[in-house]
């Protein structure tokens, strides 16, 4: 089998950056843009803790030849192996050529970053094609609700003399900052209890 020592130069396998939240699961793909025609691929994906990624799937782009395994490593990557013994080429030169779903713990704080590593695909000539590792970065997207400073899952009368109880220098452990920057500054203020007001009155 020739081995070739090069990438080519526009090809790549990579996941695009995305967002979830904690508790969440949602699903994920992986992208390959190419202008070589490849009949099988071998990569190693790296998630960060508090994270998780099942059900591995290749999506229509392959043929049905084609096989495909996820098996995790001994170093928790998680290895994709896909080939055809019949060297039928995946279609197209762009888009999702594998799917999986990623679960975030409750715990899950990002950004962290997911890492491809090691990928190599196969041409229809036996060459052995070696792309670049790729990472994405997720971020955690926020569950608070702007407003709901006392953490009871509602927006009333009582965030409001939790919020000012705060700026007062009466906060307790339970006051939640990210929820009292109800007008979305980053500094939680007077300016923000007026903004809690004006969503109890349901002035926009």
């Amino acid at each position: 089998m020739v081995v070739a020592l090069w990438a080519a130069a526009t090809d790549r396998f990579y996941i695009e950056d995305f967002t979830i939240s904690p508790g969440e699961s949602r699903t994920v793909s992986i992208l390959l843009d190419n202008e070589t025609a490849y009949t099988a691929f071998q990569s190693d994906v790296y998630l960060p803790e508090g994270l998780t990624a099942t059900n591995f799937a290749l999506t229509n782009r392959k043929s049905n030849n084609h096989s495909f395994t996820a098996t995790v490593l001994p170093d928790g990557g998680i290895r994709l192996l896909s080939y055809s013994l019949n060297l039928k080429t995946y279609s197209g030169n762009s888009g999702a050529l594998v799917t999986f779903d990623v679960t975030a713990t409750e715990e899950f704080v990002g950004p962290e970053v997911v890492a491809l590593r090691t990928t190599l695909f196969t041409t229809e000539a036996g060459a052995e094609i070696p792309f670049a590792n790729e990472t994405c970065t997720v971020t955690s997207a926020s569950t608070v609700q702007p407003g709901d400073v006392n953490g009871d899952n509602e927006v009333g009368i009582s965030d409001v003399s939790a919020l000012i109880d705060y700026l007062l220098g009466l906060g307790d452990d339970w006051f939640n900052t990210e929820a009292a920057d109800v007008n979305g500054d980053t500094i939680v203020s007077i300016a923000d209890v007026s903004a809690l007001i004006d969503i109890l009155l349901g002035i926009d």
